[in-house]
């Protein structure tokens, strides 16, 4: 299991984690037990009160220095960063990056891929938007990413549009035909996280991303304390619950999530459609609202 808190959830409030709330959002991962926590995505441009938006050094050595805590992992996005940076994360305390492979660009993804595994780091593949995709793009899109030498590959419900029917063939497909593991990180748009995360753990996915409350980009994330509580009860995982309850470093943030509303990412999960480029959506409910945008849109 990864916690997704402060890289997902970094949506929500702007990447604003302070470092003093990000380590206590990791202590409190790491004493529930969940043994990763992703704390950001690896950039060059810093901005001090956005931590999170690009994972400074000084940031990641405090994150590092939190006593009994989760392996940390960042995220990259080729093309965001040099690949020279994966090489100073070993020294910054980073166990794992995750690559994006965002319209299934296994070329572009590889350099990075190549460069965390010579620096000694755990590395997987995140294929993005996969309710977009066919089965054999899917399959031929993961092959390629175990060539390039992912230790594991993700498949991510980008637009939270899924439904475990087709959560359970994508991942059962990926299954059978990967030699590492599948991972899956659900988005709750339909409210679907959780069954959906169940599917793909009985399709036979080893990894999970959630996020304390949900929180997270367009309709939020499969809930860290549910599929904790539901490892416990029904796998007698050796997790912990009490942790992720009795912190509130994400109460703000979940109230923000909250206020923003969901009707927008529920109709974009309805459709099928990413929050980044969903600016017809925005334009056509501003213009004459959502029944209209409904009706216009699902007519394509």
């Amino acid at each position: 299991m990864l916690d997704v808190t402060l890289r997902d959830g970094g949506y929500v409030n702007g990447h604003s984690w302070t470092t003093r709330e990000a380590e206590a959002i990791v202590r409190a991962v790491g004493a529930a037990g969940v043994p990763y926590v992703e704390v950001g995505y690896l950039r060059e441009a810093h901005q001090p009160h956005r931590p999170s938006a690009s994972c400074p050094p000084g940031y990641l050595d405090a994150l590092a220095a939190v006593a009994d805590r989760p392996q940390l992992t960042v995220m990259v996005r080729p093309g965001e960063v040099p690949v020279s940076r994966i090489a100073e994360l070993p020294g910054c305390g980073v166990s794992m990056v995750r690559v994006l492979v965002p319209g299934g660009a296994v070329a572009t993804a590889a350099p990075y891929v190549e460069a965390a595994r010579a620096t000694g780091l755990a590395v997987a593949t995140n294929l993005t938007r996969v309710s977009e995709r066919k089965q054999d793009e899917i399959a031929a899109v993961i092959a390629a990413c175990v060539e390039a030498g992912a230790h594991l590959v993700y498949l991510a419900d980008s637009n939270g549009s899924l439904d475990p029917e087709t959560v359970a063939a994508q991942v059962g497909a990926a299954t059978a035909a990967c030699p590492v593991p599948v991972g899956f990180h659900p988005h709750d748009n339909l409210g679907l996280a959780f069954i959906n995360t169940k599917a793909a753990m009985a399709a036979g996915a080893t990894a999970v991303d959630a996020s304390i409350a949900g929180i997270g980009k367009g309709g939020g994330n499969l809930r860290l304390e549910v599929v904790v509580a539901h490892l416990i009860v029904r796998h007698g995982a050796d997790l912990r619950l009490d942790p992720i309850a009795a912190d509130q470093t994400t109460l703000a943030t979940q109230l923000r999530m909250l206020a923003d509303g969901t009707t927008k990412a529920v109709l974009t999960g309805l459709l099928d459609l990413n929050l980044d480029g969903a600016a017809e959506f925005d334009d056509l409910v501003a213009e004459n609202g959502y029944d209209a945008a409904l009706l216009t849109l699902s007519h394509r």
